[in-house]
């Protein structure tokens, strides 16, 4: 619980001697898809700690977006914790929450991880895409916060709501239907997703949040980040593509950006684990 009285819900795994890693899921991910990365840093010595962003899961929901406020959130659950040190890792939708979590907190955090993190996608992607996003981000532009919430709420019900009717195959399928890779079809993998898909579909607020959070101006400037930074971002990644890698490595002094031959969105994101964790405690400082 936070001072102020509200609840961040969070999963603890590893090795709970190790070094403690927050990791910063995916959108619209829970602190299950922890689970999927216990393995690998039990093996590595670290500690793994998973939290439930704003409106999802138990954590206490918001309707105000702000990376900084989740980063400055994240910073106090790591004191909570009792962490003196810690690193943290952000992937895809949760990329950005990293990077304000290493602002919010530039003492404590010493590296950063960003796999296959998105970017301020209104700069970096065709004026076309997204046109139904870009309207309500346009809303909150010009200070209408409630609009721009009302209709991305409606938008991701409507989206997350198709996947309420299926069996847990059928939700995980239809998810992953614009992705591709090795990682969609294996079945611990799956499993995870399932659980994690059963918690969102019913609860879009941590969905809502999200997108309203990175995809309207940010609040955070990566270039504020002093930590050392490494970027993996998938070649063959359409979702979260290597231009916005370039993006991150531009701001973020002396960040090293990796992009990986022929891996797309998922397989980036959660096929590399052992590895990503190796090159965030290479650079811890």
């Amino acid at each position: 619980m936070l001072g102020d009285g509200r609840i961040i819900e969070y999963w603890d795994g590893g090795d709970a001697d190790g070094r403690a890693v927050i990791h910063h899921p995916g959108t619209p991910s829970t602190r299950v898809l922890g689970h999927w990365a216990h393995e690998a840093a039990d093996s590595a010595g670290v500690r793994l700690i998973s939290p439930n962003r704003p409106g999802y899961g138990g954590s206490t929901a918001s309707t105000e977006p702000s990376l900084l406020r989740t980063g400055q959130d994240t910073a106090a659950l790591a004191a909570g914790l009792g962490l003196e040190r810690y690193a943290v890792i952000g992937a895809s939708g949760g990329g950005p929450f990293a990077v304000a979590t290493a602002i919010a907190d530039p003492t404590r955090v010493r590296a950063v991880g960003v796999i296959g993190g998105i970017g301020p996608w209104r700069l970096l992607e065709p004026p076309e895409k997204n046109a139904e996003d870009r309207h309500y981000l346009a809303l909150l532009d010009q200070g209408d916060a409630a609009a721009a919430w009302a209709g991305m709420y409606e938008s991701a019900k409507r989206d997350l709501g198709a996947l309420a009717e299926l069996d847990d195959e059928a939700r995980v399928d239809s998810f992953f239907g614009e992705f591709d890779g090795a990682l969609i079809h294996d079945a611990e993998y799956r499993a995870i997703w399932a659980e994690n898909l059963a918690a969102v579909v019913d609860q879009p607020d941590g969905y809502v949040l999200d997108n309203l959070a990175w995809g309207a101006d940010w609040d955070v400037d990566p270039a504020e980040v002093v930590a050392p930074t490494v970027l993996w971002f998938g070649e063959d990644d359409r979702h979260c593509p290597p231009s916005h890698g370039r993006w991150y490595n531009e701001r973020i002094a002396g960040s090293q950006l990796v992009i990986v031959p022929g891996m797309g969105h998922v397989d980036v994101i959660d096929g590399r684990w052992p590895e990503t964790l190796a090159g965030v405690l290479d650079v811890w400082v």
